[in-house]
């Protein structure tokens, strides 16, 4: 009886030798490899194709070209334009934070007040209606007003937009 245990430990570890490198290739390894053979095969594909498409110039995407809303007060008009009967816009501050390579990056930072599922409304129509400015934050407070002591909920908008210099000499 005592036979069949005197080889257990060596069958156990022949036993682990043989399922441990097949279950690593299997649950960790074998995606890996894919992946970067498929890599390798799309490399290969895209410098196979690149002498044959045209060079063009740097492009510029479309939303850089749009017309510039920070700055010149479009962002406010169209909240105004956009925003539900209940939200009031009670602060905008219009910055140009970035400078650099003929792009400017202008941020407004944009203060309503008024009911939570207005608020709500506001933001997502900025955000489908206005693609050529992008909501970087949203900071949402409550506030007690002094006269009348009731809270109000108020939303600071972080909002941001690319533009192109226009050099004017």
């Amino acid at each position: 009886m005592n036979l069949p245990y005197r080889y257990r430990g060596l069958g156990l570890v022949g036993l682990l030798a043989l399922l441990l490198p097949w279950a690593a290739w299997h649950f960790a390894l074998s995606d890996t490899f894919g992946a970067w053979r498929e890599c390798g095969r799309l490399e290969r594909r895209v410098d196979a194709l690149a002498p044959t498409t045209p060079a063009t110039g740097a492009a510029v995407p479309a939303a850089v070209e749009a017309p510039e809303l920070i700055l010149s007060g479009g962002l406010l008009d169209s909240v105004r334009r956009f925003a539900p009967a209940g939200v009031r816009a009670t602060g905008y501050v219009p910055v140009t934070t970035l400078r650099q390579d003929g792009i400017e990056i202008h941020t407004a930072q944009l203060t309503l007040t008024g009911p939570f599922a207005e608020l709500l409304r506001t933001v997502e129509t900025l955000e489908r209606r206005l693609p050529a400015c992008r909501l970087r934050s949203a900071e949402w407070q409550t506030a007690t007003r002094p006269r009348t002591r009731r809270t109000q909920l108020t939303l600071t908008l972080y909002i941001q937009q690319l533009t192109l210099i226009t050099e004017s000499k």
